[in-house]
């Protein structure tokens, strides 16, 4: 089971899920606040055992499928829609936009190709499951996308559109399913409203109640621990609990009005650098604040050579020496509190990591990378924490989703 990239719903709509981490920056030291909350949510549920219910669920993987797929109910008529991302699609003065497809000749109207044939299936088929409300999910394969190959010496099903492909043994029940069926599915997010346009979003599908059919193979996002395999022990729980209460105290006492303020867009930017070169997200916070400083000249610079006049007494150019003179000092004034920030936004990465090493030890569907080689095994690309408000974060080892995405050999032909 992956996570996948994420997708979380602001004003019912889709939007990009942030890093857990990234509240620092984003919501200073409150955010920090929620992300300590956030983990020892999960913290609370690996003790218990990880077999959580949908109802309480803190946890969903998302898995790595496309195309996104709206599916069920429009509340205006009562008839079964299928649709696409732009489903929620308005103008600037707030005119919906969106397209539903509630007949194959609308899928035909507005598609063409391999995602044509793929919401012609899915409206076809999904609407035998039943569905009464709307639910939003990512498709995992039709039929015509399932290949073959030996995976640790057993013939199974391989799926998967993007960085991550899926194994599943064929003799396996789940391996059998797959193969009878014409598509596979996860469902993740569910909406209500009295309109398309107006519908609100709440992380979570739950299809219980869904009818079974062989032609589907569908499930829901919640993690899911049967075997007891991602339990904490009582070393772990206690280590996590020691660095819970370790960052909690750095939080106490910490600045965070550098790193939350103008610069914060900048910060994270600078720590996406640091990832797609391969360099840790932060060692030592000291160093960490130095060469963003040296980052971010080197980022106006670079903006100085674009410039048809660069003649430094240029109006263009003096504002971006003036904006590095501003940053040098800026950093220089604010060190004490830019570090303090930043060892809290250290412990919150370690005990992140130490969380998705053991979320990652659920694997009854192996992960792979497809390589010029043949497949390599990998981790889940990460998971979704939830909080009792109905917030969401990501919790992604960074470091290897990046190198994943490098090195992967993307299967975009289909």
């Amino acid at each position: 089971m992956r996570f996948k990239e994420i997708i979380a719903e602001a004003e019912g709509k889709n939007l990009h899920l942030e890093h857990i981490e990234d509240l620092v920056f984003l919501q200073g030291k409150s955010g920090a606040s929620s992300a300590l909350q956030y983990i020892n949510s999960v913290r609370d549920m690996l003790e218990e055992g990880g077999a959580i219910s949908p109802a309480n669920s803190s946890v969903t993987v998302k898995w790595d499928g496309a195309p996104a797929i709206f599916t069920g109910i429009d509340p205006a008529d009562g008839k079964f829609f299928v649709a696409k991302k732009s489903i929620f699609n308005k103008t600037k003065d707030g005119t919906w936009t969106g397209k539903v497809y509630k007949t194959p000749a609308e899928v035909d109207a507005d598609t063409s190709g391999d995602l044509n044939r793929k919401m012609r299936l899915a409206l076809s088929e999904l609407s035998k499951l039943g569905i009464s409300n709307v639910i939003q999910g990512d498709l995992m394969y039709t039929a015509d996308d399932l290949e073959t190959a030996k995976i640790d010496g057993e013939e199974s099903w391989i799926f998967g559109p993007n960085t991550i492909t899926y194994a599943v043994p064929k003799n396996s029940d789940l391996g059998k399913r797959i193969g009878a069926s014409k598509l596979g599915i996860i469902f993740h997010t569910t909406y209500e409203g009295d309109s398309i346009p107006n519908m609100q979003a709440s992380f979570g599908a739950d299809v219980s109640a869904l009818n079974k059919t062989s032609a589907v193979w569908f499930d829901d996002a919640t993690y899911k621990d049967l075997s007891g395999q991602a339990s904490l022990s009582k070393t772990e729980n206690a280590q996590i609990l020691k660095g819970l209460n370790a960052a909690a105290k750095a939080l106490g006492s910490a600045d965070f009005a550098a790193v939350s303020g103008e610069y914060k867009a900048l910060m994270m930017q600078y720590v996406n650098a640091r990832i797609r070169r391969g360099d840790t997200q932060i060692d030592n916070v000291q160093s960490f604040a130095t060469d963003f400083t040296q980052w971010y000249n080197d980022y106006i610079q670079k903006e100085i050579a674009k410039l048809k006049n660069q003649d430094p007494a240029s109006p263009a150019v003096k504002s971006r020496t003036d904006k590095i003179n501003a940053q040098n000092k800026f950093v220089s004034d604010n060190m004490t509190g830019i570090t303090s920030a930043l060892a809290v936004y250290k412990d919150i990465i370690a005990l992140k990591n130490m969380l998705i090493s053991k979320l990652n030890k659920v694997d009854s569907i192996k992960s792979l990378l497809r390589t010029d080689t043949g497949y390599e095994v990998t981790n889940p690309e990460g998971f979704v924490a939830i909080g009792s408000d109905s917030g969401a974060v990501k919790l992604v080892d960074r470091m290897e989703f990046s190198k994943n995405n490098f090195n992967a050999v993307k299967n975009w032909s289909k």
